[in-house]
């Protein structure tokens, strides 16, 4: 059975352009996020991971249309993704939870009025039913309705992530972005937060980008994981896939920056130590070249990784990477 995508990036770019002062010329464009192409699959969990920096926000929020893209297109369920275009109404498919919850919430605003406001904007509800609405809401997301008369200050760290959860379910979406929907908490309202995200996901048919830096929470949640750097991808896997066997010099370093070496024993991965003990150095020789955007730091570079960028390419097993020489597990 074919499987159905809901959202299709095709080359899509943003470019920064900066000057050194005022007064000065037009330097090179910082390249935020950099021909990006990928697919979301319907009622999956599509992790984005890569160290600070790599365009991962970036990428959020071109998606929900909170920042204008430079070039390329996004697509959902084929047809092309105009936030403009109040006939087809995409911002109440599309939601987006952000990292900090507070500073995303109305502090003026009581809880009801931020949970409801957003169906009573898509005309979803009349302003009559917003307190049912509300309380209907907040125990979705395991919240009682003794709250909804509060303010977000009034309210712990866990519950406002809750709060804003509900809000962006309040016009069923179909697609949820989450931009690090953790980070900011302690582990144990982390675990309740992701557990409600996992319940959500089973109920109902929602899929979702999760947005992180954490790949050991990525391990016990994702269906497939999509690796930045630089802007770019470097490699899309099944999760199991990835973390059996990074395919990407990259992704093999990210992963073993999280092992521990309970975990690390018996995965057969290349060792970086006896490979290149300065992996992460960057040579003066390196400085200069172009061709692939990790060149500099990669410990597996060869002359062709010098002067040419590899494509993002199908490897087998769902599996994709923009690397000339991806390492691949012999059981494969």
């Amino acid at each position: 059975m074919e499987k159905e995508i809901i959202l299709k990036i095709s080359n899509l770019s943003k470019h920064y352009n900066y000057y050194k002062s005022v007064l000065d010329i037009k330097r090179d464009a910082i390249k935020a996020v950099d021909n990006v192409t990928f697919s979301v699959i319907k009622n999956e969990i599509f992790a984005v991971v890569g160290e600070t920096g790599c365009g991962k926000s970036t990428l959020s929020k071109l998606i929900a249309g909170l920042i204008g893209k430079t070039s390329g297109n996004i697509y959902y369920y084929g047809e092309l993704l105009d936030y403009g275009d109040k006939k087809k109404n995409f911002r109440k498919k599309i939601q987006m939870v952000f990292q900090d919850p507070y500073s995303s919430l109305n502090p003026k605003k009581k809880i009801y009025k931020i949970i409801s406001y957003p169906a009573v904007k898509n005309d979803i509800i009349k302003k009559r039913d917003r307190l049912d609405f509300s309380v209907s809401l907040l125990k979705n997301v395991g919240l009682g309705e003794e709250i909804i008369y509060s303010y977000p200050h009034e309210l712990s760290g866990g519950q406002r992530q809750r709060v804003s959860i509900a809000r962006s379910l309040s016009v069923n979406p179909e697609l949820l972005i989450l931009d690090e929907p953790v980070s900011a908490l302690d582990m144990s309202i982390s675990a309740q937060i992701l557990n409600l995200l996992m319940d959500l996901k089973g109920k109902g048919k929602i899929s979702y980008i999760f947005i992180t830096h954490d790949l050991k929470l990525v391990r016990h949640i994702a269906d497939r994981v999509c690796v930045m750097y630089n802007g770019k991808i470097m490699e899309i896997s099944p999760s199991p896939d990835f973390f059996n066997t990074p395919a990407h010099p990259y992704s093999n370093v990210l992963y073993n920056s999280i092992l521990s070496y309970d975990f690390k024993k018996g995965l057969n991965f290349i060792n970086l130590n006896e490979n290149n003990k300065k992996s992460t150095e960057v040579n003066k020789e390196k400085e200069k070249a172009g061709g692939c955007t990790y060149f500099k730091r990669c410990y597996a570079s060869k002359e062709i990784c010098k002067e040419n960028e590899p494509p993002l390419e199908d490897i087998g097993h769902d599996r994709m990477t923009s690397c000339f020489f991806p390492f691949t597990h012999p059981n494969l």
